[in-house]
């Protein structure tokens, strides 16, 4: 009985524990979800700072905003606008009864009082109720009643509603009032929930609506599934819920990324491995009791011109640059929201039930994809994956057609930014040990979505892209024989266009391009012709002629036709039309086109895909279309004898390839190119969203291969991680992001740009005769005379190619006064000038040396003539450049000796191009070096303060002495180490370690809180 007793109370003991160690867990993912608020808000508040009309009440619970990036902002919004567009239909709606909008999950979104604030005359008669977890709802209550804005909005003084109140800890009802109710409840405890509701409000009187928007996606589902059941007892409701979907499964890539981020939160995403479809979803809420329902992804709701209209989506394009439009497609197509409706007016019998759920849909199963007619598959072509090993994650970059041993991808983004190197792909077996490549020039700005057009064998044409979404480039290059060449530039600068080669194989071979966009966002419907003889000419259509469009797809059948598909409108709707085009050449120069619509094309229109003539078939490649593509229908084929006549009547259906993938690659931005008798395709990727917070770069690089059969001989499989190399030019850790460019319309465009502590080129100043007047003879004739260095003889050298530097000092005394262009070169000064943009830098002025070839002030530096390059470094890379104590110099070598304007040292940073009357912004403390891209490189740099206080006092020549605190802090540290002079080496050792450790850590720290920049700046006297 004794030892019956204690084993009795062993077990006791384990229960309690077992309960506690549940509670526990219970408690701490509870905090996980809530914790899913707060990134939220962060978000939603800075899509309601950039879009949304004031009053702003996200301000309340986000004291710190941060501004999202142009992807997360345009989701946010769309998620956003789709539960404010369900519950205005629902406040909209006709009824004598009261209606009670329920926020099912609510964190600290301020639905009821944007709707009380933006729609008042449709919120008579309303109550909204938000309900979360009871802490959260306390700090939401206190967050209310502190701000008179809110608390006003709620309050409803009268004798029959009742006043504004809170209460203690101890009740669920944090906040009530007529309008509105604050309810701390554990969704999971439904009969709590329902009998405050009832008791409350006679909410089984009332037309309800209740919302969850991503909320009860982290519930157990059969909890979740019992809340809707709730929901659906009662005689009139409505159910808005918002959430994740996989429409082409979990394997798909964007689904993995997004599945991984929840659950490396702790807050897996439950419901959706249960309802993965739309129609599971849908069948779902009719199981639980609702009779209609309606569900549709957030892609589908963007394009429905009914739910955001395009002057809207226009506006949107107006508040900031966007061009991630595959990857907003992405987010919305793995979004839904759906509306369900009860209501005794439209009751569903039993047989009507049974008519409108799928009997054949198992709850429970977590293989579904989404259902498209099937394709058939054509065996005699097999799609080859192989993942690539190498760190370059390159998108939206363009193949140069090498020969049919080798490809290469130009420019794209890397990582973060957008790049101008070059990446070789070799195919080992072919692999030709005395082949040299070139890729294009360094000179050559970093830019992505451009184009190259192989013209034949030997020649290919790169032509526009852009640096940021409003800046398009216009200039091109030829490759030709292995030596690339400037050529004429674009009429207008373009990127996102489409370019194919006509005359294939003739003499009049050329490259047509359409459409895309110029900068400022616009969008063009315009027709180019390139010829090497005759440059660019515009085409003009014949009779019908397309609307605006960017990142349609072009491709050529025959020498001078060819097909057109998809494309985006500037409104952010797909074009879903088809066409086909002939190019007739005039007499002369002028050139012509005839189009022709297809009717009844077999394939959804598609934005960012690549369309390929190869091997008998058209191909169709990747992009987005108006719904998600699955793996299926990647990657189509056309086959068509009729291909190369403008009538299509022939058509036939299309048909999908064997695919043998190893992990699934994203056929976004990627890249495509022939090579011999293989259809390489190459890159691409996608940031997912708010979803890439973990170490992983975005998207995946890979290498893919279309082959024919190997009865045909085809070339054997690329192997990345052996064949892939960079060009020399530019190591594989060198990651060059482009300068930014800008252009001012006034003094305070520049000093509100310097608050952001980055480097900028201005371009467009008037710097004055200086530009035109500055030539090699003239500067000879006027400085001569004023130096007692043989200037001419510097000159000539210089402009024969010697690598000379010339670094002016001042006049008057060159080691006590800091140069002054005015001063030191009276017989050019009037030449130049800082235009009024740049009046700061002139009142605050420290010295102008004149240049021919990381101080601590900031300074702007004006090209004159040639071009130059420079390597921008932030401050906190000072560590990694061997800079001694004390000095504002590196003795390392930045650019490469033997090879002008290549960056030798591999670090990740800014990098600028000057041309003639650029003028560039450098940064206080920022590392620089530059190269002259020309054999003669004139600048000026001006060195102004743009502190308000700091600097060290006393002589500076150069403007490179360190500020006050920093020699306050060395000899701080020397009297540190000092003072442990007496204790054993060891133990002082250990210390000044640890000391160093704190120090780097504060240093860490600060670097995230650049608060003191905005204050030191604002302003100057």
């Amino acid at each position: 009985m004794e030892s019956h007793g204690q084993a009795a109370g062993l077990g006791a003991a384990l229960s309690a524990r077992k309960a506690s160690s549940n509670k526990y867990a219970k408690s701490s993912r509870d905090g996980r979800v809530m914790d899913t608020n707060n990134s939220s808000i962060v978000s939603k508040r800075s899509v309601e700072r950039l879009y949304l009309d004031k009053p702003h009440f996200f301000r309340y619970f986000v004291k710190k905003p941060i501004r999202r990036s142009p992807l997360i902002n345009r989701g946010y919004w769309l998620r956003m606008h789709a539960i404010e567009q369900t519950v205005l239909r629902f406040l909209k709606e006709p009824s004598e009864k009261r209606k009670i909008v329920i926020n099912l999950g609510c964190g600290y979104d301020p639905l009821p009082f944007q709707c009380l604030s933006k729609y008042p005359e449709h919120c008579t008669g309303v109550t909204f109720v938000d309900i979360d977890y009871p802490e959260l709802m306390i700090k939401k209550r206190d967050m209310v009643l502190d701000q008179s804005e809110m608390k006003h909005l709620i309050d409803e003084p009268n004798d029959e509603a009742p006043h504004l109140h809170s209460t203690g800890h101890e009740s669920p009802i944090m906040i009530r009032s007529n309008r509105y109710m604050g309810l701390g409840c554990d969704l999971r405890d439904i009969a709590r929930l329902d009998k405050i509701l009832e008791e409350e409000l006679q909410i089984r009187r009332c037309l309800v609506l209740c919302s969850a928007e991503v909320s009860i996606t982290y519930m157990d589902v059969d909890a979740a599934d019992a809340l809707i059941t709730w929901a659906a007892q009662y005689d009139d409701v409505r159910f808005c819920l918002l959430e994740q979907l996989l429409p082409d499964g979990q394997e798909h890539p964007f689904a993995l990324k997004m599945m991984q981020h929840f659950a490396n939160l702790g807050t897996p995403l439950r419901c959706v491995q249960r309802y993965p479809l739309l129609q599971d979803q849908e069948t779902r809420f009719l199981r639980a009791g609702f009779h209609s329902v309606k569900a549709r992804t957030l892609w589908n709701l963007w394009q429905d011109q009914s739910a955001v209209a395009s002057d809207l989506r226009l506006h949107l394009n107006k508040v900031e640059p966007f061009d991630e439009w595959e990857e907003f497609a992405l987010f919305s197509s793995h979004y839904f929201i759906l509306e369900a409706k009860k209501s005794l007016a439209h009751p569903l019998n039993s047989k009507d039930q049974e008519d409108v759920i799928p009997q054949d849909l198992a709850s429970e199963s977590q293989s579904h994809v989404q259902e498209s007619p099937s394709i058939a598959v054509d065996d005699k072509l097999v799609l080859n994956v192989l993942s690539s090993q190498s760190k370059h994650h390159r998108k939206f970059g363009a193949t140069i057609p090498f020969s049919e041993k080798a490809i290469g991808i130009h420019g794209g983004i890397v990582d973060k930014g957008r790049s101008n190197s070059t990446s070789l792909y070799q195919d080992i077996s072919l692999e030709d040990k005395d082949a040299v490549y070139s890729s294009p020039p360094m000179g050559i700005e970093a830019r992505a979505c451009h184009t190259i057009t192989a013209l034949d064998d030997r020649r290919c044409l790169l032509a526009g892209g852009r640096t940021s979404p409003d800046n398009a480039l216009h200039d091109c290059w030829l490759y030709h024989s292995g030596q690339w060449k400037s050529v004429d530039k674009l009429p207008i600068p373009l990127y996102r266009h489409g370019a194919t080669s006509v005359g294939y194989g003739t003499a009049d071979v050329g490259v047509l391009i359409f459409g895309g966009k110029t900068t400022g966002g616009i969008v063009t419907k315009r027709w180019f012709l390139w010829k090497e003889t005759i440059g660019w000419q515009e085409v003009y259509p014949l009779a019908e002629e397309l609307t605006p469009r960017f990142g349609a797809t072009i491709a050529s059948t025959s020498p001078h036709f060819g097909i057109l598909l998809g494309g985006m409108g500037e409104d952010g709707l797909l074009c879903d039309e088809t066409w086909t085009w002939n190019l007739e050449y005039g007499k002369d120069k002028d050139s012509a086109l005839q189009l022709n619509s297809v009717k009844d094309f077999p394939i959804a229109p598609r934005f960012g895909a690549h369309l390929v003539w190869w091997s008998g078939g058209l191909f169709i490649i990747g992009g987005v279309s108006t719904t998600l593509i699955t793996m299926e229908e990647e990657i189509l084929r056309l086959s068509n004898e009729s291909f190369g006549n403008v009538n299509m009547s022939t058509m036939l259906e299309p048909t999908a390839i064997n695919i043998d993938f190893g992990q699934r690659p994203l056929l976004v931005g990627h890249a495509t190119c022939t090579a011999g008798n293989a259809l390489v395709i190459a890159g691409g990727g996608a940031v997912c969203f708010s979803f890439d917070g973990e170490p992983e770069p975005p998207g995946r690089h890979f290498v893919a291969k279309v082959v024919i059969p190997p009865n045909c001989n085809p070339v054997a499989n690329l192997h990345a991680e052996d064949a892939e190399r960079d060009f020399p030019e530019v190591q594989s850790k060198n990651m060059a992001q482009a300068v930014k460019r800008v252009r001012l319309e006034s003094q305070a465009d520049f000093d509100q740009l310097m608050l952001l502590g980055q480097p900028f080129v201005m371009e467009g100043l008037n710097l004055g005769e200086c530009m035109t007047e500055w030539t090699v003879d003239k500067l000879v004739q006027k400085i001569n005379s004023e130096r007692l260095k043989p200037f001419g003889k510097f000159m000539r050298e210089i402009s024969d190619g010697s690598p000379q530097y010339l670094r002016s000092i001042s006049a008057k005394k060159a080691t006590e006064e800091p140069a002054c262009f005015a001063d030191d070169f009276p017989s050019l000064s009037h030449q130049f000038h800082l235009p009024q943009q740049l009046e700061t830098v002139r009142q605050n002025q420290h010295s102008s040396p004149l240049r021919i070839s990381g101080p601590v002030m900031a300074n702007v530096l004006s090209q004159i003539s040639g071009q130059k390059v420079l390597a921008l470094y932030p401050p906190i890379d000072a560590v990694h450049f061997q800079i001694p104590p004390g000095s504002s110099s590196s003795p390392m070598t930045v650019f490469h000796p033997n090879q002008r304007g290549s960056v030798s040292y591999p670090r990740q940073h800014i990098r600028a191009v000057l041309n003639e009357g650029d003028v560039l912004y450098i940064p206080p403390l920022w590392l620089h070096s530059a190269s002259p891209l020309d054999n003669l490189s004139v600048s000026i740099n001006v060195f102004f303060r743009n502190l308000r206080s700091g600097y060290a006092a006393g002589r500076d020549v150069y403007g490179n002495r360190d500020l006050q605190v920093y020699e306050n802090g060395r000899r701080s540290i020397e009297k540190i180490a000092k003072s442990m002079e007496s204790l054993p080496r060891d133990i002082a050792s250990t210390y000044l370690v640890r000391l160093g450790e704190e120090l780097t850590k504060k240093g860490q720290d600060l670097k995230h809180k650049p608060d003191w920049i905005r204050t030191q700046r604002s302003g100057f006297d």
